[in-house]
């Protein structure tokens, strides 16, 4: 495990993007399998599964995730959005399924109309929608959620609830720079140690899965979602040593295309030290 990879674009078909994690040094990577703007999916034919297949081993790819579209949202006050967002989920796990994907990850919305009581339940209802009769291989994770506005799962506590309500046994994606900005500090060893014990009275530390690692361009409890290179950020690189230390995981990067081969660099520098310990 510690793998890492990095979020990969699918232009020309998902078929692509084994080779181009590949270039980039990713030994596991992140798409989109669809816009993630809107519209229809592309369908998976048995040819583009066994072609994508191929391309996996080829590229020397061990592991492939899938985020879900940005425009899902299980807290919105309009039904059909929140039938719609189930329906996608649920697609993208039987897609996941067709192709090996381990994980889909998706933000559980926004609530702007509602207290967060109702908020919280609705979701964890969409949530349960999706799961109800699902038997692929894929599996369901939350993200937790930087803060900003009145999106859900900006805490543990809330991730702990959706999961509770929903009555199903969902892990968790832990983003970097999503919990930094909803206030959990990892700069400092102590700091990591604080955040893991908040981790294990909520959701316990078995039920993250996968680390998304991405700096910060905004201070602590900033509540903006704001990606930044690693150790260019608020963040810093010694965090995600602690972060290896305490997690034996894949770590994905969703830094800006201009310099994520150096953050895989960083990354894997920061792996070998931690194995030489």
């Amino acid at each position: 495990m510690r793998r890492i990879g990095c979020h990969v674009s699918i232009a020309g078909g998902i078929v692509n993007a084994p080779e181009r994690a590949g270039e980039l040094g990713c030994e596991v990577f992140q798409m989109f399998t669809r816009s993630p703007q809107g519209g229809a999916a592309p369908k998976i034919t048995p040819e583009i599964e066994k072609e994508f297949k191929e391309q996996m081993e080829k590229h020397g790819q061990k592991e492939c995730y899938i985020h879900a579209p940005y425009y899902i949202n299980f807290a919105s006050s309009n039904k059909a959005i929140r039938s719609a967002s189930a329906r996608v989920i649920r697609e993208e796990l039987e897609r996941g399924s067709q192709i090996g994907a381990k994980y889909v990850m998706f933000h559980p919305g926004s609530a702007k109309d509602m207290d967060r009581a109702e908020a919280l339940k609705i979701t964890a209802e969409g949530v349960a929608k999706v799961m109800n009769g699902y038997s692929g291989s894929t599996e369901l994770l939350l993200e937790v959620s930087a803060g900003a506005g009145n999106v859900m799962g900006d805490t543990f506590e809330e991730l702990r609830d959706i999961i509770k309500m929903s009555g199903y046994n969902l892990g968790v994606c832990l983003d970097t720079a999503h919990i930094f900005a909803s206030g959990y500090d990892i700069r400092t060893e102590e700091a990591m140690k604080k955040t893991l014990t908040d981790i294990s009275k909520t959701i316990g530390k078995d039920s993250i899965k996968l680390i998304h690692s991405n700096d910060s361009k905004i201070d602590l409890g900033g509540r903006r979602d704001r990606h930044e290179h690693i150790g260019d950020g608020k963040i810093g690189r010694e965090a995600f040593g602690y972060l290896m230390s305490t997690f034996n995981l894949d770590f994905i990067l969703e830094t800006e295309h201009d310099k994520v081969e150096e953050d895989i660099k960083a990354l894997k520098d920061i792996r070998a030290k931690i194995s030489d310990n």
